[in-house]
């Protein structure tokens, strides 16, 4: 497996900080070439340091007023069961995460909905109706404090 450098890790910062920096501008804040750049960035998407780009939006521009975190307990423990949950939730746009967690809950989601009511009935129609679901707990988030994809490096 390939260590990262202290350069790699400056690539990295800027990249989380300004992903849409060209190889070229990358090269000029870091201090190297381009195709060193290149070279680098190539090997850290293959050995997976670079999970993938994306453009992040915002979800109230965007209509999703509301965002919820849902905790989710199931009747029954297992590979098939947990299999059979992680099938459903993937087939759930608004789902934007979903962690599997210790202690009273089996799994914690990350939800959006334009509004409550839209909530309401996806939970109803969407969570309830998933096979082996037992319990769920939600809570709506009043305020974003602090939101951020960068890891520390």
């Amino acid at each position: 497996m390939y260590m990262i450098d202290d350069i790699d890790k400056k690539i990295l910062e800027m990249l989380q900080k300004f992903g849409r920096l060209s190889h070229v501008e990358l090269s000029e804040k870091i201090g190297l070439s381009a195709s060193q750049i290149s070279r680098r960035l190539t090997r850290l998407e293959e050995d997976g340091t670079i999970d993938h780009y994306a453009a992040i939006l915002d979800e109230a521009k965007s209509g999703l007023d509301v965002t919820a975190f849902v905790t989710v307990m199931l009747e029954k423990h297992g590979e098939k069961e947990a299999a059979a949950f992680k099938h459903a939730i993937e087939a759930r746009a608004n789902v934007l995460e979903c962690w599997a967690v210790s202690g009273e809950s089996d799994y914690m989601l990350r939800v959006v909905a334009g509004s409550l009511q839209s909530f309401a009935n996806w939970m109803m129609r969407d969570i309830l109706s998933i096979p082996n679901v037992a319990n769920v707990h939600s809570t709506i988030a009043l305020d974003k404090i602090k939101r951020t994809t960068a890891i520390p490096i």
